[in-house]
């Protein structure tokens, strides 16, 4: 009897640990690929989209000093011209040929806010340009 008791109270202890093991994700993820790994509560912080208007006027305002005025005439400005950005994009042309295009709009862009900057705005805004395109040629 003493033995039947034991042998129970032993099995009783090695599936409790066994079930404990699994509980609340600390166990075995048999998934397959990187994901296995990642921690998924992290997930949903990565699956917010960044608004390129407002990341780009948020760094023109540090950099430039803008006022509120040029923030949302900049802002439009932008967000007028990313269909047809995006559209390029999507084009079946060479790499040479999107890029070309690209700056053709970019350079539109340039004029548009350029017309809105101070004169001390603008040299700095051009400076930044300039080192922008030095950072690409490398």
């Amino acid at each position: 009897m003493a033995t039947k008791k034991l042998l129970l109270l032993f099995a009783f202890l090695t599936f409790s640990f066994t079930a404990s093991a699994q509980y609340y994700g600390n166990g075995v993820n048999r998934s397959i690929g990187q994901n296995a790994r990642m921690d998924h509560s992290t997930k949903k912080k990565n699956d917010k989209k960044i608004d390129y208007a407002e990341s780009t006027v948020e760094y023109f305002t540090k950099e430039l000093n803008l006022d509120g005025l040029q923030q949302a005439a900049i802002k439009g400005i932008i967000n007028d011209y990313k269909t047809p950005m995006d559209e390029i994009m999507a084009m079946d042309i060479t790499d040479a040929e999107k890029q070309d295009k690209m700056r053709e709009i970019g350079d539109k862009i340039d004029v548009e806010i350029l017309k809105l900057l101070s004169k001390e705005q603008s040299e700095k805004y051009l400076k930044m340009k300039e080192d922008q395109m030095k950072k690409m040629k490398r």
